[in-house]
């Protein structure tokens, strides 16, 4: 099945005058259910929210608020940032920050002690993922692994992916993908010479291609690239924690923007991509990928899923298939592309960094051959630079949202059910009684072992039951995409121009400014680059 993004890309491109197209009824309508909404949430307001009893019971540091918006007039861009900054003036040193997105409870969490209790004492009062409108709208029919509500089929959908595809043996299994991966993604940037490139959709193509080899055993088209790239973009940036339709209840029912038709069309196209993925696996494997007993089974994630379909003695149809695939891909591609860029944009602002790695990398590995992931254990330097990537720029800085289930004590405070909690990994990395220069690029800082475990706490890909699966399979692709970058091209900004380390806003924290650098084949690599072929 083709998949049509057309309502997706038809309600991305409204412009202002069609977001503002509001009858006379509607205004009408907004007038009468905005004064009513105004006295309900003024009553709602003037009480306190119903906490547990608790005579020591104490009141969490909060900035002043407005009625109805809470603290949304508060909030800028970049939101990791801004958030930040409030803890700062009005946390009184407490780790922890009341604010009301609209009528929604959030708890943000700025200290790493109070964080570790959270995801320790607290895991399972903490596992669920708040019900907020978009994301309902986004992923209800064909729900993703990192969203889901904590329970049977979060466990199940999880399961499914680990075993099929994230486990240590699955992802050794996959190892010659990644490598074939990474030589064709430098055939492509030796093609043409010395040429200036957009590091971000380099990275992502590598990502989507690896991601899907393990999925459906082929490459994905550079159009189809793009188009998956877009639709994950839009619902990353439609499912932000201070969404101000999910906060405020009357701009959802009167879908000010255009939002709920923007979101359905998301919704959409991501069911349409999902389904042509089987589709397409089903077309090319009519047997569903069936294999005699004495070879080797297909490593892939659908040919293991649909045999299992074929074998359950239930009928079972095609949407955890898909949501396991989708979440695969679209968990794993912007935020290890989003690494891989910058890392590369941190190399390109310290190049005495990038000069030791090249030497190291050239020293162990060499020029006679292309860096492979088994080298990756033997490139303690490199590893050091992805993780000191990780500290300054994480997948995600505030991580995806976690909500209540049940009240509990969280740092001796109150924390009632249906509370949002936000988890300010980005400052907690950077804070300057547990790092040294904790705004400096300085790899170095873990090659040493001897440095006590407490002082390099860090958390980018979670903690407790929530934290990410998919963390040694993201590990091995920036390291091996990373590496061989370095190897076989000399890297430099364009037109010897500063790079723009501004951070955007978003659940991944994309750059602001895309990096775009001059890639040149390094004279000593000539040899084996020329024996690569474009794919």
């Amino acid at each position: 099945m083709a998949v049509n993004c057309e309502e997706f890309q038809a309600s991305a491109e409204l412009g202002p005058a069609e977001t503002m197209d509001i009858s006379v009824s509607q205004l009408l309508l907004f007038a009468s259910l905005l004064l009513l909404l105004t006295w309900l949430l003024v009553r709602l307001l003037s009480s306190p929210p119903s906490e547990p009893t608790n005579s020591h019971r104490r009141r969490i540091p909060t900035p002043p608020a407005l009625p109805i918006f809470g603290h949304l007039h508060l909030l800028k861009k970049p939101l990791h940032r801004c958030l930040a900054a409030l803890a700062g003036r009005y946390g009184a040193g407490a780790g922890v920050l009341h604010l009301k997105f609209g009528s929604k409870r959030v708890l943000f969490v700025s200290s790493a002690t109070v964080a570790d209790e959270c995801f320790t004492v607290h895991d399972v009062a903490l596992a669920d993922r708040p019900g907020l409108a978009s994301r309902r709208l986004l992923t209800d029919d064909c729900p993703a692994i990192a969203m889901c509500n904590y329970g049977a089929l979060w466990r199940r959908l999880r399961r499914l992916a680990t075993v099929h595809a994230l486990c240590a043996r699955r992802v050794a299994d996959t190892a010659g993908a990644r490598d074939a991966e990474a030589r064709a993604m430098v055939a492509r940037l030796a093609g043409g010479g010395a040429a200036v490139v957009t590091v971000k959709a380099t990275a992502y193509q590598f990502v989507a291609n690896v991601i899907m080899a393990m999925v459906a055993g082929e490459r994905m088209p550079e159009e189809k690239v793009r188009r998956f790239r877009a639709m994950t973009e839009a619902g990353l940036a439609a499912a932000g924690a201070a969404n101000r339709h999910d906060s405020l209840p009357v701009l959802r029912l009167l879908d000010f923007g255009r939002t709920r038709r923007r979101l359905a069309g998301i919704a959409m196209a991501r069911r349409q991509f999902g389904q042509s993925i089987l589709d397409d696996y089903r077309r090319r494997h009519p047997r569903g990928g069936a294999v005699s007993d004495d070879e080797e089974t297909p490593a892939t994630v659908l040919g293991n899923l649909l045999r299992q379909q074929e074998r359950s003695p239930e009928p079972r149809d095609d949407v955890a298939i898909r949501s396991v695939c989708l979440s695969l891909l679209q968990g794993g591609t912007d935020t290890s592309s989003s690494t891989i860029e910058w890392a590369m944009a941190l190399l390109l602002t310290n190049p005495d960094v990038l000069r030791k790695a090249t030497d190291e990398i050239h020293c162990i590995v060499g020029t006679s051959r292309l860096l492979q992931e088994s080298d990756l254990a033997r490139l303690p330097y490199l590893r050091c630079i992805i993780t000191e990537t990780l500290r300054l720029k994480p997948l995600a800085p505030n991580h995806v949202p976690h909500e209540v289930s049940q009240d509990c004590m969280i740092a001796g405070y109150a924390i009632s059910r249906g509370t949002m909690v936000l988890v300010d990994v980005y400052s907690m990395q950077r804070d300057p009684n547990v790092w040294e220069e904790p705004e400096r690029f300085m790899p170095e800082r873990f090659m040493d072992d001897k440095v006590d475990g407490d002082s390099r706490w860090m958390m980018p890909f979670g903690m407790g039951r929530r934290r990410c699966p998919g963390e040694g399979l993201a590990l091995r692709m920036v390291g091996i995409a990373l590496g061989i970058m370095v190897q076989c091209f000399e890297w430099e900004p364009v037109g010897g121009m500063e790079v723009d380390m501004r951070e955007g806003s978003g659940l991944t924290m994309p750059m602001e400014v895309p990096l775009v650098a001059v890639c040149r084949p390094r004279a000593e690599m000539e040899t084996q680059l020329k024996t690569l072929e474009i794919k």
